[in-house]
């Protein structure tokens, strides 16, 4: 089922076999952000991030495999980004303009969303979790906007129902946002065997006051009344990338 938001010509849809989990449209002409994480990291693809990070260690005389820490160490230049970056201004005005459009404007949000790189050839980047599990916070509602086109192993992979762990892959585009429960729908990444790196952020909102809009209880309403908070003690850290 899709919903026609006319304010902003957004879309919003249903992503098949998950749970309350939607795909949301957004125009990168307004939000350029794979223009602007490029620019960053001064490529001209971010598709092929791997390759110029290949290039770049072997001129600086290291090894070219690539590993988990190269993943950690682009990921650190753009966790460095200033507040005041032209990322960050375009970053609050999609979530004010879009999010906000879809949802209401009486809500919290990840004021520094979490940044990720999964390089092309290497291997998961984050473990089977359950946000709630970390954050303690059963209110929030997941998003997450990869910079490049998102599929299979160098996307993000999600159990189609409670509990269930039945991994599958989402497709999603660049210019689409996929919002769901991570607060108990158990997720993580797989090996990234495609040819493709993915560049993405992701961050939480929850609702303030009583009234839920029907888009936000089209994603938490089907969780069921006996879900409960994991261990702290048997969980990762909130950090573990995705």
């Amino acid at each position: 089922m899709g919903i026609n938001i006319d304010k902003n010509q957004l879309y919003i849809f249903d992503v098949d076999g998950i749970n309350g989990a939607k795909i949301l449209n957004y125009d990168t002409r307004h939000y350029p952000f794979a223009k602007i994480a490029a620019a960053v990291f001064k490529v001209n693809s971010l598709e092929y991030l791997h390759k110029d990070w290949i290039r770049y260690k072997m001129r600086h005389g290291k090894p070219p495999e690539l590993n988990y820490s190269d993943n950690l160490s682009l990921r650190k230049v753009l966790q460095n980004l200033d507040d005041n970056s032209l990322f960050y201004k375009v970053y609050h005005h999609f979530v004010r303009q879009i999010i906000c459009s879809v949802f209401g404007c009486k809500m919290s949000y990840s004021s520094h969303p979490k940044m990720r790189v999964h390089l092309a050839g290497t291997a998961s980047v984050s473990k089977w979790h359950r946000d709630a599990d970390i954050t303690r916070r059963r209110d929030q509602i997941n998003i997450w906007l990869p910079f490049t086109n998102a599929y299979q192993g160098n996307s993000l992979w999600i159990e189609s129902d409670y509990g269930l762990a039945d991994y599958q892959p989402v497709s999603v585009n660049y210019g689409q946002a996929l919002i769901f429960d991570g607060g108990f729908l158990d997720h993580g990444t797989v090996d990234n065997d495609t040819d493709v790196s993915r560049v993405s952020i992701d961050f939480r909102f929850s609702i303030l006051g009583s009234h839920m809009p029907e888009t936000a209880q089209s994603i938490l309403a089907h969780r069921p009344h006996d879900l409960r908070l994991a261990d702290l003690r048997s969980t990762q850290t909130e950090n573990s990338p995705w």
